[in-house]
């Protein structure tokens, strides 16, 4: 289904990404899969074709070649770029598709709600290679041990010494994290504050007490790396915290004004199941299209055929949600209830798909390296992380009541 058969700049998009999925990623996904190594190689090589490390602070105009509006009034398409790129390169392979847009978790708030002094900053960081030659990427630490979803129960903390902040704690399950050149640390600065105390602050790699720690082993997405990340009294000036030198300034929270940067991007966590999910059913299809079963063509099976109908129906509604979503964040329109909804109906779809598709394939798609075993794997992701299945439910439940259910 072609959403974007009116819009040449998207179309343009969906087509060059997909043809970067099917040509580079897709001969090695497996690979870097089973090795779970990062795809150096080819996040080098796409930067020639726009998806650089500090895309969030470049906007989309590297990806498109095409300069949008200035006038923060007028519509974007950011967003729905994103989506349609999203879609393009998780069907590829999730995990390789998380290493190229990782850097984007760190460069979004600073996009958002940095001064352009710590623009330049992650800008500079990020320069040139890193030690091991490889280009350099950033690395976005908000969860921890212990808090999963909580933000308001962060341990990592950060006090004032002067002019600089003193940061100390520890966090989990963060992308890039062991090989990030610069990251953006969540740390509490007033804990009777809650929430509103949580502040964002631009930290570099070799950094004094900056501590990267153990890479994790996942179920899925292994292309991506993930590690703990150690704070062991790290002080960074106070010209580097996010939205404000000190608590309480700037706009809002750190954290909270972040937050509403979710409406915008969980549209693409959305995208990145839909690929997933399209992935595993074309597979299919074209097995059902020239395969037997019990000596018999299997399109001629009707319990097969109505699985097939099925995922068709599922991944269409879901990616229109994606899509409906994306575009209301594009014209500047209240998308809370529908960008969860987007991530949430996705999630939900991709792990249907992928476990009907291992049912049907039966033992064969139980063998490691089976193209169906792995997006069986990289699909639970989708319900966990950029919140959970069950915290998109009450965002939408409180959009449409006014009441946080507990």
């Amino acid at each position: 289904m072609d959403i974007f058969h009116d819009n040449p700049m998207l179309q343009g998009v969906r087509q060059m990404l997909g043809a970067f999925a099917r040509q580079m990623m897709r001969p090695v996904a497996i690979q870097h899969d089973r090795e779970e190594s990062m795809p150096w190689d080819l996040m080098k090589a796409a930067q020639g074709l726009g998806m650089t490390q500090t895309a969030m602070l470049d906007g989309r105009r590297r990806l498109t070649g095409v300069e949008e509006d200035p006038d923060p009034a007028k519509p974007k398409s950011q967003a729905r770029i994103g989506v349609a790129a999203s879609e393009e390169l998780a069907w590829g392979c999730a995990g390789i598709a998380l290493a190229l847009g990782g850097s984007n978790l760190a460069g979004a708030p600073v996009a958002r709600i940095g001064t352009q002094e710590q623009k330049q900053e992650l800008r500079r960081l990020l320069q040139d290679t890193d030690e091991h030659g490889h280009i350099k990427i950033a690395a976005m630490a908000l969860s921890e041990p212990g808090t999963g979803s909580d933000i308001s129960g962060l341990k990592t903390s950060a006090r004032l010494d002067g002019d600089h902040w003193i940061i100390r704690g520890s966090k989990q399950w963060i992308t890039n994290g062991r090989s990030a050149s610069a990251y953006v640390v969540w740390a509490q600065t007033a804990p009777e504050a809650g929430r509103a105390g949580v502040r964002g602050f631009l930290v570099a790699r070799g950094s004094p007490g900056l501590v990267p720690g153990k890479k994790e082993t996942k179920l899925g997405i292994r292309a991506s790396e993930t590690a703990q990340v150690h704070f062991e009294d790290v002080r960074v000036h106070q010209d580097m915290m996010l939205g404000g030198a000190h608590a309480g300034d700037g706009p809002a929270s750190g954290l909270a004004d972040t937050k509403k940067m979710l409406d915008a991007t969980r549209p693409a966590i959305g995208a990145q199941a839909v690929g997933i999910a399209r992935a595993t059913y074309e597979y299919l299809l074209d097995r059902v299209r020239g395969g037997t079963l019990h000596g018999t063509p299997m399109a001629s099976h009707q319990h097969i055929m109505f699985e097939l109908a099925d995922m068709h129906m599922e991944i269409a509604a879901s990616r229109l949600l994606v899509h409906r979503a994306a575009w209301m964040a594009d014209h500047h329109l209240d998308n809370v209830a529908e960008a969860s909804a987007a991530k949430a109906h996705a999630a939900r779809t991709v792990q249907a798909v992928t476990n009907r598709a291992m049912v049907l394939l039966g033992e064969e798609a139980l063998e490691s390296g089976h193209p169906v075993e792995k997006w069986y794997r990289d699909a639970k992701i989708y319900d966990i992380f950029e919140g959970t299945g069950q915290i998109q439910r009450r965002i939408i439940a409180r959009q449409l009541t006014g009441v946080n259910p507990t």
